[in-house]
């Protein structure tokens, strides 16, 4: 009897699929190299990119949702990345207070964050994962209305795939 009724659940969920629209996801690639990753079509990027010091930011939107991917390329040799990671999330200059903790991403060294705030009279709810692969850092924000779904950032953080052009190209680290 559970068989059926799991049978006809997975065939309803199927035949419902159909009609849902599905999301479209675009590739964006880094023109330094550094990093792809899949957006919802949707959404709206800033084309002109600067870099300052070995150091770039690339933000996505739509309306009040927000993905920020911040890029680090200029590392001295003996970088100490827990108290960068500290400095840079913690610190006044980060404009948002959370409590930093030690992660992983992908296996790598990270500190993520997480953290709520009133805007347009709605809470949104922001995180963040700062995460090394030895020659660079990247940094990754995103935040949103509390009560919208977070299935389009799971995605872009999915699809993220990483690269060290930039470093390469530009032989900004030894």
């Amino acid at each position: 009897m559970k068989t059926a009724a799991r049978l006809s659940g997975l065939w309803k969920d199927r035949i419902l699929g159909l009609f849902r629209k599905k999301k479209k996801f675009v590739r964006f690639r880094d023109p330094l190299g550094n990093f792809e990753l899949f957006y919802p079509s949707g959404w709206k990027f800033d084309r002109d990119i600067a870099v300052v010091d070995g150091k770039y930011t690339i933000s996505f939107e739509k309306g009040s949702k927000r993905f920020t991917i911040s890029v680090d390329a200029r590392l001295p040799e003996k970088f100490d990345f827990k108290k960068y990671a500290k400095a840079e999330l913690e610190g006044p200059s980060s404009g948002i207070i959370a409590e930093v903790k030690k992660d992983k991403f992908r296996g790598m060294p990270a500190y993520s964050r997480e953290y709520r705030y009133e805007s347009g009279g709605k809470t949104h709810i922001g995180r963040g994962v700062m995460f090394s692969t030895g020659r660079i850092v990247f940094s990754l924000t995103w935040s949103a209305p509390e009560k919208e779904k977070d299935d389009e950032f799971r995605h872009m953080i999915k699809t993220l795939a990483f690269r060290e052009g930039f470093v390469a190209k530009y032989g900004v680290c030894k």
